[in-house]
Parts: C-alpha cells; sequence; structure tokens
C-alpha cells in the first residue's frame, strides 16, 4: 500500500481523465489513477520511465489482453496529499504524451471507470463478494462467478528477445488462456527502473480439464518462466490496482526493449516490411516517390534506404552520389547486421546521415521527417 493507507476498494472519486482514491486513516494520502488507450504504445515508454525518474508517477502498468482483441492499455498512477499537485502532474504527462502520439487516448469518465473495473469485473457499479480456494480467487458477482489466478513471469527470460513477448502471447491464446499480462513499472531504490510482470488467469467456471498452464509454458520454453502466486483476499486491489503481486522485481532498460516484439512492423520479411513502410508514409500523409523496392525519396530532401544486412558497397554507392544534396536515412533491419555496421568504422560520423537500428525506428516520429532541423542531435 501507500506509506500504510487504507483504502476502501470501491469507494473512489471520478473525475474526467482521473479515478482518485483517498486514505480512510490519518494517512492522509491520495492515490489516483489515469488509463491511456493505444494501438502502439512503444514510443511513449521511455519518456514513461523518465517521468517515473524525476517522481512525476508513482508507476505505471502495462495491461496486454489476451487473446489480443483490444487495444493495450496503460494505467498511470501518482501519489499525492493533495489533488491540486496530481492534477498538474497529470496534465504535464498527458501534454507531452499527446505531443509524441497524438493517436493515444487518455479515458475519461465513464469509459475510465469501465476499463479500470473490467479486471475484477464487467458490473460498472463495482462491489463483489470474495472467497479464497486453494488455487483460485474466487469473486462472486450476484449469480455469475469469476475464476482468477495469478502466475509470476521471470522477465530475465523476456529481456533480449531470448523469449519474445510476442512468442508468449501467441502461445497463451494456442493454449486457450484468457485474462491480462500486467507488466507493473516502477523505479526502485537505486532509482533503476524495474518491472514486476503477471499473467491474470480468468475463467468463469473451473473443470477436471484445466491445464497447468505453468507446466505447459515452462516445458514449451525450457526454463522456469512461470510460477504460480497463490493472492490473499487482502490483496485483492493488487489486481484492480494492476500493482506487483510479489515482490520480485526485474532491472529493465530504459526503453522498450521488453516490448519490442510487439511492434506492428515485419521485420523478419523486406518485402512485407517495405509495404508496410509505403503505407504509414501515406498515413502521415508525407511526399515520396518509390525509386526502388527499398529505396524512397521522402519530401523532396531525404533519401531512406532500408536494408535487411549491412551492405557496405551499396552504401558507400548511395553516399558518394547523393550526400552532398540529401539527408540519408538508412535502416538495417537485423540488429546484429547493424551492430556491425555501427562498430566498424566504415562509415563515419557524417552531418547530414542517420543509421538505425529497427528499434530507432519503432521509436521515429514520422511528421519529423517534414522539418528542416531532423537530424539536430541525432
Amino acid at each position: 500500500m501507500v506509506k500504510k493507507g487504507k483504502f476502501k476498494l470501491f469507494s473512489f472519486l471520478l473525475e474526467n481523465y482521473l479515478i482518485y482514491y483517498k486514505s480512510i486513516n490519518k494517512n492522509n494520502k491520495l492515490i489516483a489513477f489515469s488509463i491511456l488507450e493505444s494501438d502502439n504504445f512503444l514510443r511513449i515508454i521511455k519518456p514513461l520511465n523518465e517521468f517515473l525518474l524525476n517522481k512525476y508517477l508513482f508507476y505505471y502498468s502495462i495491461q496486454l489482453n489476451i487473446p489480443q482483441k483490444r487495444k493495450t492499455i496503460i494505467i498511470i498512477s501518482f501519489v499525492g496529499e493533495n489533488r491540486s499537485n496530481i492534477d498538474k502532474f497529470f496534465n504535464l504527462i498527458k501534454e507531452q504524451i499527446n505531443k509524441i502520439d497524438c493517436s493515444i487516448s487518455f479515458l475519461k469518465n465513464r469509459k475510465l471507470k469501465r476499463h479500470f473495473l473490467h479486471v475484477l469485473s464487467n458490473n460498472i457499479d463495482g462491489g463483489a463478494n470474495s472467497m479464497k480456494q486453494p488455487n483460485f480467487l474466487v469473486l462472486k458477482y450476484g449469480e455469475s462467478l469469476k475464476f482468477i489466478q495469478t502466475h509470476q513471469i521471470n522477465c530475465d527470460n523476456l529481456k533480449n528477445q531470448m523469449i519474445s513477448l510476442h512468442s508468449l502471447l501467441k502461445a497463451l491464446k494456442n493454449f486457450n488462456q484468457k485474462g491480462y499480462m500486467i507488466f507493473n513499472v516502477r523505479t526502485n531504490n537505486h532509482q533503476k527502473i524495474v518491472t514486476n510482470a503477471y499473467f491474470l488467469d480468468i475463467k468463469h467456471e473451473v473443470d477436471s480439464n484445466v491445464i497447468d498452464i505453468d507446466k505447459e509454458i515452462n516445458q514449451l520454453y525450457d526454463c522456469e518462466l512461470f510460477k504460480k502466486s497463490n493472492l490473499n483476499i487482502s490483496n485483492i486491489y493488487r489486481i484492480l490496482w494492476r500493482v506487483n503481486v510479489s515482490d520480485n522485481f526485474y532491472a529493465i532498460n530504459n526503453n522498450a526493449d521488453i516490448f519490442f516484439s510487439l511492434s506492428h512492423f515485419n521485420f523478419q520479411d523486406i518485402s512485407k516490411f517495405n509495404t508496410q513502410f509505403d503505407k504509414i508514409l501515406q498515413l502521415n500523409n508525407l511526399d515520396y516517390h518509390r525509386l526502388k523496392p527499398n529505396l524512397f525519396f521522402i519530401e523532396e530532401k531525404i533519401l531512406f534506404l532500408i536494408l535487411e544486412d549491412n551492405n557496405l558497397k551499396y552504401i558507400k554507392k548511395l553516399l558518394k552520389n547523393f550526400f552532398s544534396r540529401y539527408i540519408i536515412f538508412i535502416l538495417i533491419l537485423n540488429q546484429k547486421e547493424y551492430r556491425k555496421l555501427i562498430e566498424s568504422n566504415e562509415i563515419g560520423l557524417l552531418d547530414n546521415l542517420k543509421i538505425l537500428s529497427f528499434k530507432d525506428f519503432v521509436m521515429l516520429d514520422f511528421l519529423e521527417l517534414k522539418k528542416e532541423n531532423l537530424l539536430k542531435n541525432a
């Protein structure tokens, strides 16, 4: 809890973009929640981490739906002693996030309340009876039951794409699992970004055919990736608040590394990627010509080359012919080949040249390609 504050789980104030809880003891603490909804959240992970490090946020949690039928939601949480400070931090974050990606929506009023409560109940008015069974936390709403089981996730096996998050989500879908994967992200005492990740396995009935998902996942990936966690009734707030379900936290980088496999772009197939790149230029209303299948001339000032690997001969030829006249972007889809090019010192530091990895590309703001000083601070 928040410095030993006590809160009533279904007693909160809903106002515009924020849900507020007030402690019922002498702690006098406020905790508030807002929810962002996005089709592609990768570009805002780094700024959210900066907000954490600057203590504008208490934590944020990424909720991935299984199966993935809906947009990803991100719950951001604030702590304070008065609403004015919380409102100030929220408005600053909302303004900055909308500048980065105007397609991200901040949920408001009734929609905010519905998405906030949905993980526990479809009953928007809240309230539930709970009981504990050996393997499940059971919630009862009238005549309906919901069985919830929590599984801790070892994030060390997800880092650096040892196991891709995309593959894990697909495996859960193939095992006919339904629920939510939660990544609770915060700072530790050493001001490092850490996460506690878990899978909320949600069922409306339980029978003898229920599979042991821990065993199945661990056998599939040949490591202990999942571990069942028995959540007490007194800790049900952890589910609603999408907070950590254990004290096991894993250090992660101050960017979106662990989530990159969820990108909508197909980095494994260059022809499909080039088609997707063509479409995103259209969607951003950029003026361009496709000179070759993997070479684009954008806004009459940029040459954008897409390569699978480190084709140094082709790159040098392009630079020789066009470097003096245009800004050149070179995207290397294969991460190892990208590292080879960067570390080879064959290509010097040039003012008009930007070499991108696929991670750089995911973070790229395409509207910046219209601006004159787009390579400033590159």
